[in-house]
């Protein structure tokens, strides 16, 4: 490698990790329906999905994709129009992303946590005038979307599933269309040309978090999906034929759609998936589906820790475990000795593999690989050849390696925009000097001389306490170097806005010690009080107030539910410093 200048985006150590990794390009130029096809039509018996007891081969899943592409087309969706689908991963949910891909029109995938309102302003933007809505969610939109005239299909959750006749149903009413009606109906349609590959067209729509103002649309390419793809081929991960992925990521989050399914099944993976955030529900699945590859959000990691699980594990084998993968919140070194001791323990040698990324990039902007070990708290490097990340102050100048700052990334995988809105789109994206475009992540952290990228926290994530601003992750990576937490978050009280309120986790040993002696949990917070001072020095980013938890709810992505642990603070504690 050529001499350092001391700027990430110039010296780009990170390509140093891919040298000697053979290169292909199999899905270059493709569409997700193009690439599926082409890969995988000689192994038409393979298992694509399994899903809740049922086993669908690579021919059935072709089959299907094709009979909901003709129900697409007599239902009036053509090249460019917008399909929108509510609803968890289920294999219809997959016909569904390859026959829109097919026809060349656009999966408006939404979340069912809008309001009805919400979900109506969002269909309406885009024009989509077919809506498919899992039966689990459409009682609570069916009053707007009848109102709304727009063409409705309900899809039962248990489907495809060997369940299907004993779960419970929600079934189409009125003017709705089952899903058996809306597969039956096209059947007589003729059959769909499949729509050429062009560069930049639009696939997918996901919508932002909304954690800054209204959430917005994130349209997505063709070529997000399928360079994403194409460069994992090419990182050093095992993408062969014939094993296995559990994957409970919902296709709302471009990870997803990208990582969840495209990914594996484009590459002959096959795909299990339970749409149930549930520690419990996740350590059966992983026993029950031995998968190689698992890709969840961080969370459901931790549940390898808990009590519950470690006696469900008991003589249990993971030594199949190759590629856990994670993303979305950060992990501690801590936390990663403590499941990776449990996979160690358990007959696997995997590394827990990091992971970060957001939909404006394309899912992914740094992952782990499998022929290095970056330190813990990085979140690993760029996937090879189509992304670049640096670190900028808050006058657009780049960084040196270990100077915080906000990041940036440079990615031809990144959104084509957010959809209708123009000055979102220029607020998001930074052109420089030479002409290279970057999109601001929103992000704090930092870059190793590795060239692996170290993510703090949101830079929106601070409290104001007494005219001083402090970043709430910072408090929580103090409170993590104890020993005795397992979980923390770092909240300001929802009623006053000069107050910190930390929400804490014990971590198992502790948890056992205190349900006998009650009288050392002050005593333990006054601890925790000493190490953040200790680390920061800085007095008002010392809590005083505490919650305490037996565990951290999830929101229906999967990740920690930030809204609704900030607003809980029944049996608060209030302990003022010793």
């Amino acid at each position: 490698m050529s001499e350092l200048t001391g700027y990430p985006s110039i010296d780009k150590p990170w390509e140093q990790f891919y040298a000697g990794i053979e290169k292909t390009n199999r899905f270059l130029k493709t569409t997700p329906y193009i690439g599926l096809i082409e890969n995988n039509k000689d192994y038409l018996e393979d298992i694509a999905i399994e899903y809740f007891g049922a086993k669908i081969k690579y021919g059935v899943l072709f089959q299907k994709i094709d009979e909901v592409s003709k129900a697409l087309a007599e239902y009036g969706v053509k090249s460019g129009d917008f399909v929108t689908i509510c609803s968890t991963t289920t294999p219809e949910v997959i016909y569904a992303f390859y026959a829109i891909s097919k026809l060349g029109a656009v999966a408006n995938v939404m979340a069912p946590f809008y309001t009805p309102e919400e979900l109506l302003s969002r269909i309406n933007e885009c024009n989509s005038n077919l809506v498919i809505v899992a039966d689990m969610f459409i009682s609570k939109f069916r009053k707007a979307l009848h109102d709304n005239d727009n063409t409705v299909v309900v899809l039962p959750l248990m489907n495809s599933s060997v369940l299907r006749f004993v779960s419970k149903k929600n079934p189409a009413k009125g003017s709705e269309i089952s899903w058996k009606k809306f597969i039956l109906d096209g059947m007589n349609h003729e059959k769909v040309k499949t729509q050429e590959y062009k560069p930049c067209s639009p696939m997918a729509m996901v919508y932002s978090s909304g954690t800054t103002g209204a959430s917005k649309g994130i349209l997505l390419s063709v070529d997000s999906f399928q360079k994403l793809i194409n460069a994992y081929g090419n990182s050093g991960f095992d993408t062969s034929r014939g094993q296995t992925v559990f994957q409970n990521i919902p296709p709302w989050h471009s990870t997803g759609l990208s990582l969840g399914i495209n990914f594996p099944l484009s590459y002959g993976v096959k795909v299990c998936t339970d749409p149930r955030f549930d520690h419990n529900v996740f350590i059966k699945s992983v026993l029950k589906y031995k998968p190689e590859y698992i890709l969840t959000n961080t969370s459901m990691y931790q549940g390898f820790t808990f009590e519950k699980s470690l006696r469900r594990l008991k003589g249990k084998s993971l030594s199949f475990l190759k590629y856990p993968v994670e993303g979305g919140e950060p992990l501690t070194e801590k936390d990663i000795n403590a499941i990776e001791t449990v996979f160690r323990n358990h007959g696997s040698s995997a590394r827990l593999l990091n992971g970060y990324g957001e939909c404006e990039c394309g899912a992914t902007v740094t992952t782990d690989i499998t022929s290095h070990k970056f330190s813990n708290e990085a979140s690993g490097i760029p996937l090879p050849s189509i992304t670049t990340i640096a670190v900028f102050d808050d006058d657009n100048n780049e960084l040196k390696y270990k100077q915080k700052g906000n990041i940036y990334v440079n990615t031809e995988i990144g959104m084509l925009e957010y959809y209708n809105n123009k000055e979102a789109t220029k607020d998001f994206f930074y052109v420089d000097s030479n002409g290279n475009k970057w999109g601001k992540t929103g992000d704090v952290g930092f870059i190793n001389e590795d060239g692996s990228l170290v993510v703090l926290g949101r830079k929106s994530d601070y409290s104001v306490i007494n005219g001083r601003k402090i970043f709430n992750f910072d408090v929580e990576r103090a409170i993590l170097k104890s020993d005795k937490v397992k979980l923390c978050e770092i909240q300001t009280h929802p009623e006053d806005d000069n107050r910190l309120v930390a929400h804490i986790v014990w971590e198992n040993n502790m948890s056992e010690i205190l349900q006998t002696q009650p009288e050392r949990q002050n005593e333990l917070l006054h601890e925790l009080q000493a190490v953040i001072a200790d680390n920061m020095g800085i007095e008002e980013a010392i809590p005083t107030s505490f919650c305490i938890w037996n565990s951290f709810p999830s929101a229906f992505s999967g990740k920690r539910d930030i809204s609704f642990i900030k607003d809980t603070i029944k049996n608060m504690i209030v302990l003022e410093r010793e």
